[in-house]
């Protein structure tokens, strides 16, 4: 009986959604009746969502998350949901450490 209780809530509110990026820059959403209305991409990333679409708040929230936006703020990140570290966008636990450098390149490292 929840569910249907937040669906029905969630139908009639007109609802604004802020996504700001680590460097200030926005992408803003209208929500009306459950669907996004409108977006207004200021960011210059590609925001996979579309208007007519119903929102989906778990799957914009996780897509925040992983481009280090804010939702309306704060965190947009879910408990147990952190992108991975990265460097030069590759996963940290992905770049060779100094043993693995000296197998690659062998001479070129002293000991």
């Amino acid at each position: 009986m929840k569910t249907y209780v937040q669906l029905f809530e969630s139908w009639h509110r007109e609802e604004e959604i802020t996504l700001t990026s680590r460097q200030g820059r926005e992408i803003e959403i209208k929500v009306k009746h459950g669907k996004i209305e409108e977006i207004e991409n200021k960011s210059g990333v590609i925001f996979p969502f579309v208007t007519g679409q119903p929102l989906q708040i778990p799957f914009i929230k996780g897509w925040a998350c992983r481009n280090g936006f804010k939702w309306n703020g704060e965190d947009a990140c879910l408990p147990g949901m952190k992108p991975e570290k990265k460097i030069f966008g590759v996963r940290a636990k992905d770049v060779p450490h100094g043993h693995e450098w000296r197998r690659m390149f062998p001479g070129k490292f002293r000991d």
